[in-house]
């Protein structure tokens, strides 16, 4: 707890004072504190004599090396949801879009982006294959006092492995490196929720037309109660990893696809994002987690599937389907159709702008277009309008 509490303080300080730039300055001295001591430990722990063959041990069908693991066929839903979420629940996040959108030009948001999958990509390695070291050790011939880790004790292999497969010098900068992957997110965290809070709530909504150095104010006390609040949950919950998904999760069902189709739908408003948030979060909510202690008013439904044991040959597995995608795929639909149907009401059918509640929609001569859309003030847009006009 203490050790949460003074990276909390840290990461609190270089954030108020400093900003994105210190942000992105400590991101950079992060990453190379990252590579540097995964690449550093990984050879120390793969030739520790506890430490046998990773591609020894195989699964039932004598080919696949048993470290790569297998999927139940009643587990398959829930590993295809998962899948999808850590793919595309990371995209609509605040911290990313936060850097892309301060880049001085297109070409280098677009570098950044895709340097960053390669990085990210590359990153993985030596997590996947300490995962295998620990696959692979005879945990009795370590200092280790407990038997292999496993069940609760599974999520801290990577810091288990690091301390007690590698030297201690080594050690402490494998276990600096996770410690600058937690702060780098937490700093990146900090700052986006905060600005957008700051911007889009407070400067927006409760006090319209207040000056640059009142939202800085604003955004500084925001800082400071996310703070507090992250560092609280950190301490209640154990589970980070689950945390991390958990936010993954909500920001799958519920932004991703309103995302999606604001880049590429022209015609998607705020009638359809409005509906369809709603629509996803109840759906969410309704299904159920474990980790918010929410129980299931309803269910997509269950895969079944043999899983016999030595007990009872006969015993049947139950697994969940993918509901996070079902409820994506149902936010979308509906995004589309109450989309489809206000463009079509106002735009078409030409109903009465006073029931535009939202007020996305205005005349430009004889015609109803939409207030804003994702063209903007671009030429092309310019040049659709006046072609419409004349």
């Amino acid at each position: 707890d203490i050790s949460i509490i003074i990276s909390a303080i840290i990461s609190l300080c270089y954030t108020l004072f400093g900003g994105l730039v210190s942000v992105a300055y400590t991101d950079v001295i992060q990453i190379f504190f990252i590579v540097i001591g995964l690449f550093l430990a990984l050879p120390f722990a793969m030739t520790h004599p506890a430490v046998s063959n990773i591609y020894s041990a195989k699964l039932d069908d004598g080919l696949t090396p048993a470290w790569y693991g297998s999927v139940a066929p009643h587990e398959w839903g829930g590993w295809m949801d998962h899948s999808l979420l850590c793919l595309l629940g990371g995209i609509p996040w605040q911290c990313y879009f936060q850097r892309v959108l301060s880049a001085q030009t297109s070409t280098r948001a677009q570098l950044m982006s895709y340097g960053g999958a390669a990085i990210a990509l590359v990153m993985t390695g030596p997590a996947v294959l300490f995962g295998a070291v620990a696959r692979s050790t005879d945990w009795s011939l370590t200092e280790y006092p407990c038997s292999a880790p496993s069940g609760d004790t599974a999520k801290l292999v990577m810091p288990l492995t690091l301390q007690y497969l590698t030297p201690p010098a080594v050690a402490w900068f494998g276990l600096g490196a996770i410690s600058a992957a937690v702060m780098s997110s937490t700093d990146s965290s900090l700052l986006s929720a905060s600005s957008l809070i700051a911007r889009n709530v407070y400067q927006k909504v409760f006090r319209a037309g207040c000056g640059e150095r009142e939202v800085v104010v604003a955004l500084w006390v925001i800082i400071l109660g996310n703070c507090i609040l992250a560092t609280t949950l950190a301490i209640q919950y154990k589970d980070i990893y689950a945390l991390f998904v958990l936010c993954g999760d909500f920001t799958y069902v519920m932004l991703f696809p309103q995302l999606l189709l604001v880049i590429y739908w022209s015609k998607a408003n705020t009638y359809g994002s409005v509906f369809s948030f709603i629509l996803t979060v109840i759906l969410r909510l309704s299904v159920g987690d474990k980790y918010l202690g929410l129980p299931a008013a309803f269910s997509f439904g269950v895969v079944t599937a043999s899983c016999p044991t030595v007990e009872d040959p006969d015993h049947m597995c139950e697994g969940a389907l993918p509901y996070r995608t079902f409820i994506m795929l149902i936010g979308l639909v509906v995004h589309i159709i109450v989309s489809a149907a206000t463009d079509l009401s106002f735009c078409m059918a030409e109903v009465d702008l006073r029931w535009d509640f939202l007020n996305c929609y205005q005349k430009m001569g004889s015609v109803i277009v939409m207030r804003n859309t994702r063209e903007m003030d671009t030429p092309v847009k310019s040049l659709k309008v006046g072609g419409v006009l004349s």
